[in-house]
């Protein structure tokens, strides 16, 4: 069977799977974390930082080369997980 196409709307991608049956594209599916479904809201936190804190940990995603909103995801994730260990 050929390659997965490329998708520009919902629409189409419905449409393709609407003719097509997955098995036939099992080697090319790849596991990926569970998001929700579109247009489901996820819970928001606000936290208000001091200036300084929110600087540097700007900075220190800049340095990973990520948003200050992932870094602070990710280690808010760490510290859950390392402290229901």
């Amino acid at each position: 069977m050929g390659k997965l196409p490329q998708f520009q709307t919902l629409d189409e991608l419905v449409a393709f799977w609407d003719d097509h049956d997955f098995t036939d594209y099992i080697d090319e599916m790849e596991e990926v974390a569970e998001e929700g479904l579109p247009g489901q809201r996820q819970p928001t936190l606000r936290v208000v930082l001091d200036r300084r804190v929110w600087e540097r940990l700007n900075q220190l995603a800049d340095r990973r080369g990520t948003s200050l909103d992932q870094l602070a995801r990710q280690w808010l994730e760490e510290r859950i997980a390392h402290e229901m260990a």
